[in-house]
């Protein structure tokens, strides 16, 4: 007995997959992919929608700010939205500078400080890698979004 075999190949963005096998099961697996998210190991995470390829071009599109405060407010939205840090450090800040090539400030925890008070920061409950971190907050985050 000779058992068709079936193939959907199902493109989405930048995601391209191909299923082969017998009808039922592509069917299946059809419906899986059109209707779940798939995570795919060693890829991408998904880009937010709207969000650049890079910090360097969100930077771009939020005007490139000249205060250490605004820019280190534009990093922590960064890490939040797009790589999914609940919390962040000073370590971690300091990398988006390295990353975009821009100047560190001599003291960066004077502008940590200062996006506290300003309501845009707030300090994490737990320490992250053993030292203080911060999470932005959701005035934070308008502030960000507010950026041109």
């Amino acid at each position: 007995m000779s058992e068709t075999n079936y193939r959907i190949k199902y493109r989405k963005g930048d995601f391209e997959v191909e299923v082969q096998g017998d009808k039922d099961w592509v069917e299946k697996k059809f419906e899986e992919m059109t209707t779940k998210e798939i995570t795919i190991v060693g890829a991408k995470a998904p880009k937010k929608e709207g969000m650049p390829e890079s910090l360097g071009e969100f930077l771009d599109i939020k005007g490139n700010p000249k205060k250490h405060t605004d820019i280190m407010a534009v990093f922590a939205y960064w890490l939040f939205k797009v790589e999914k840090m609940e919390s962040f450090n000073a370590k971690d800040i300091l990398g988006c500078y390295d990353q975009t090539r821009i100047t560190k400030p001599e003291r960066e925890h004077v502008a940590i400080d200062n996006n506290v008070k300003r309501h845009l920061f707030a300090e994490a409950k737990e320490k992250k890698d053993a030292v203080k971190a911060w999470v932005i907050t959701k005035t934070g985050e308008e502030y960000v979004e507010q950026m041109k």
